[in-house]
Parts: C-alpha cells; sequence; structure tokens
C-alpha cells in the first residue's frame, strides 16, 4: 500500500473513533482479555479488574465501502479499600461505521453512529466502579461503558508532498441527552465535538517516521439547567519503526492533554490532566507467526489549582499472532504492570492476559 493510502486510511480511523476497527476483505474478531490492577493501602480502590470479550465485524460493499461494527460484553469489578465488591455487567454501546473513499488512497468520507446498548446509567456505587477505570494512565480494555445517541461524520484527506505523505481530517459528532443517574431523572445532553486531525509519514532511511496531532473542542454540556464546558483535547502522537534483517523495532510515544477551565465548572470536579507515554514493540517473524514483546511507560499529571504529578506505570508486554490456516489468525497476549498512582503516589501492579480471534474471507 502506498504511503500516503496509509495515512488517509489512519486519519479516517482517528476522525471516527471507533470500538473495533479493521480493514480489508470480510471479517470477524472476538476473544477475551482478563486485566486485573491491585493497589497498597492508601486508596479508596484495592482492586479492580475487568473481563472484556469484543465482538467485531467488517463488510466491504464493493471495492470503495467499508462497513464495520463493535461492541463489547464487559464484567467489570471494584473492590473498596474496605472489601466491599460491585460489578458492572453487560454490553457497552454499539459503533456502526461506514467508510467511503470518494478517491481511492485520496480521499474518505466516514459516518458513524453511536447506538446507547450500553450501560449509559447507573447508580452510585456503579459510578465508583466506572470512574475506577477510566484512566489515562493505568489502561483497561473498556473505559465507557456507555452512553446516549451521537452520529460522527468525518473526511480525511491524503497527498505525497515530496518525500512526504501528508494527510488532514476533520469530524463532527453530534451527541443526544441521556439520563447518567439511577437516581436522578435529570438528563444530560453532551456537547457536540469538533475534532482536526494531521498526519504525515515518509520513509527515513530503511525505516518509516509518522507523525500525528489531534485537536478536540466541545460546545458546552447542558445537565440540570447548568451549562459548562468540557474544554480542548490536544494529543500529538509519533512513530518509527525500522527493519531489522527480517525482523522489526518500532519506537512510538503520545500525549494526552484535557484542558479545562476548573474555575467555572459547577460541579466542582473538572481537572486539567496530562498524560504521556513512551514504548517500543520488537517485532520478531518465526515463519508465518509472529512474536511481539513490547516495553511502556507512562506518567500522568492532573489538576485542580495546577498539574501535580498523579503516578507513572512501566509496563512489560508479550503477543504472539499465529496465523491458524489462511483466514484465521489467534493472538494470546500476556502484560505485566507495575507504578504509583495518585497525589499520594500509592503502589500497585497489573497483570493482562488476553486471546484475540480473528476470521477474514
Amino acid at each position: 500500500m502506498r504511503a500516503h493510502s496509509t495515512v488517509v486510511i489512519a486519519l479516517a480511523i482517528a476522525a471516527v473513533p471507533a470500538q473495533l476497527s479493521a480493514q480489508g476483505g470480510p471479517g470477524f474478531l472476538s476473544g477475551a482479555e482478563y486485566r486485573s490492577v491491585s493497589y497498597a493501602a492508601g486508596l479508596p480502590t484495592k482492586t479492580m479488574s475487568e473481563l472484556a470479550v469484543p465482538i467485531g465485524a467488517t463488510l466491504p460493499l464493493g471495492r470503495r465501502v467499508m462497513i464495520d461494527a463493535g461492541t463489547y460484553y464487559v464484567n467489570a469489578t471494584r473492590t473498596d479499600s474496605s472489601g466491599a465488591s460491585a460489578s458492572l455487567t453487560g454490553l457497552t454501546d454499539l459503533i456502526l461505521r461506514t467508510a467511503f473513499q470518494l478517491k481511492p488512497d485520496v480521499a474518505v468520507l466516514t459516518v458513524a453512529f453511536n447506538l446507547p446498548t450500553g450501560m449509559g446509567t447507573l447508580d452510585p456505587i456503579q459510578r465508583q466502579v466506572a470512574s475506577a477505570a477510566g484512566s489515562d494512565l493505568i489502561p483497561y480494555p473498556v473505559q465507557n461503558f456507555g452512553s446516549g445517541f451521537s452520529v460522527t461524520t468525518g473526511l480525511a484527506f491524503a497527498a505525497p508532498v515530496g518525500p512526504w505523505a501528508l494527510g488532514l481530517a476533520s469530524s463532527y459528532r453530534y451527541n443526544g441527552s441521556y439520563t447518567p443517574s439511577a437516581e436522578d431523572t435529570t438528563s444530560l445532553s453532551p456537547g457536540g465535538e469538533v475534532r482536526v486531525r494531521f498526519g504525515a509519514d515518509r520513509i527515513v532511511g530503511q525505516g518509516r517516521v509518522s507523525l500525528g496531532l489531534t485537536y478536540s473542542t466541545f460546545s458546552n454540556n447542558e445537565f440540570g439547567g447548568a451549562a459548562y464546558s468540557p474544554g480542548t483535547r490536544i494529543i500529538p502522537q509519533f512513530s518509527w519503526s525500522l527493519p531489522l534483517g527480517n525482523n522489526n523495532l518500532a519506537f512510538y510515544g503520545w500525549d494526552i492533554y484535557r484542558d479545562v477551565d476548573e474555575a467555572k465548572d459547577p460541579t466542582g470536579l473538572a481537572a486539567k490532566e496530562n498524560t504521556v507515554a513512551l514504548g517500543a514493540i520488537l517485532s520478531l517473524r518465526t515463519g508465518r507467526n509472529t512474536l511481539r514483546p513490547s516495553f511502556e511507560y507512562r506518567k500522568g499529571w492532573v489538576g485542580p489549582g495546577g498539574l501535580q504529578s498523579n503516578g507513572t506505570l512501566f509496563g512489560v508486554g508479550l503477543r504472539y499472532a499465529v496465523a491458524a490456516g489462511n483466514r484465521f489468525t489467534v493472538v494470546p497476549v500476556v502484560r505485566m504492570d507495575f507504578g504509583n498512582y495518585g497525589p499520594q503516589s500509592v503502589s500497585f501492579t497489573g497483570f493482562t492476559a488476553g486471546l484475540t480471534l480473528r476470521a477474514s474471507w
């Protein structure tokens, strides 16, 4: 695939976020991933675990149109510092997306629908479970358990400029209102989101460098007669991959900066956040299969009243993609994490084990 074709597809996916995505012919994805994190004394949460089962499918319609759909079945359990446990179990929202190549390798139009099949209305105990999984610093398979209906339209362009393949994408997401609290009938009307992403890609020596920058801004949320701004999001990204004989080594990094006017938030809960990640993945080919050991470092800061350290994470993982015939791929994965979390730097350890099944035809 040409470089600018890769850029335009990546931009289209980024402009219209989905839980699961795939490219190529018809396909199906499922499996299971278990994630457990244990915290030392000093936090309200003692352990947090998730068992997530992805369910996704893709279907091309001709040479220019691709339809995909995805959701998760998830069981999330939080145990607090006193030993009491609470769980969230069920489907997440269903994402339906269509991508249409207006001009192959140059322009892609995308439309995505978020159908509220998930757990958008929660009681106070359930909200504590969902909140414990909603961290950029400590990754969980599912971080959003449900919301209201939304529709997103996006347009992405890419073209070669000298040695670079450059791309630009934009999207707008309309969010419908929903009731987030089981004990209160007040509706939340999330503001619309405008997202713009720039991408650049080029060959450097025998390797490849990719750069990206995403900017998101939102109109006001409305809840109980009060309106407040969710702020903006800025996400720079980079990756550098280079061959090592028949193998490959890739470095990557990203920074998620969430800016919000803390003084104007009527809930008093809004705070600026910044999370940075750096990592490396080594791809070792063994015949038709690929073994991928990886390392990742994350550092987080959070407000209010100025950004303060919110923890660090060190993660090591191993993924093995096994070609089971011509149409099936089986991918077992394990990962260990350790670090500290929160202003008190409470230590934690995490463990992940999973198995992904992909079928294509």
